[in-house]
């Protein structure tokens, strides 16, 4: 399975089910759920960007004004579309030159699929909606993931991180979820 294909197409499904008076609920993100699905947009697109081989600073120009426009769910999908595109195609021996400093394509990885599964929690969480994640796409992102919890938390870009507290028989969406410092009841 491509992750990144099926973590955007589980951000799509959650997007395609929000409604019209939900866009301004908040999250699990302390942001609306406009903004977490804007957020992820300006990264689709940023990432779309960088692996095509723009600069940092090239990748992020023009992205900080609402970029879901009047139809949420076709930016979603279009952007989802070009940033798996745009993976399929990199050359996965470059090192990226990322505004937080040079990443591999494997951590790229990591941080896109990453950024769709959990913000597509938030969303769900946010909108109302059944927050239960597509279970192939949770263990694959988890197994990427798990290896790279330490990192993660010295980075400090995942809210609090992980909690430490969740027993070892926790749904692994649970653990995934409390890996970027999200707390869902088990």
């Amino acid at each position: 399975m491509d992750l990144i294909q099926a973590a955007g197409a589980e951000l799509i499904r959650i997007v395609s089910s929000v409604g019209t008076d939900a866009w301004g609920n908040s999250t699990p993100a302390d942001l609306t759920v406009h903004e977490v699905v804007d957020h992820v947009v300006v990264g689709n697109i940023f990432a779309a960007r960088l692996l095509g081989g723009a600069s940092a600073a090239a990748s992020v120009a023009g992205l900080d004004t609402d970029q879901l426009g009047e139809d949420p769910l076709a930016a979603v999908t279009t952007s989802c579309e070009s940033q798996h595109h745009a993976f399929a195609t990199a050359d996965r021996t470059l090192l990226l030159h990322h505004p937080s400093g040079d990443i591999t394509y494997d951590t790229f990885v990591r941080f896109r699929a990453g950024d769709l599964v959990v913000h597509a929690w938030d969303v769900a969480t946010g909108a109302g909606l059944d927050p239960t994640l597509d279970p192939r796409v949770v263990t694959d992102l988890w197994a990427i993931v798990q290896p790279h919890r330490d990192a993660m938390r010295q980075m400090g870009v995942f809210g609090a991180g992980a909690s430490n507290t969740l027993p070892p028989d926790a749904p692994t969406q649970s653990r995934l979820l409390d890996a970027f410092g999200r707390r869902p009841a088990s």
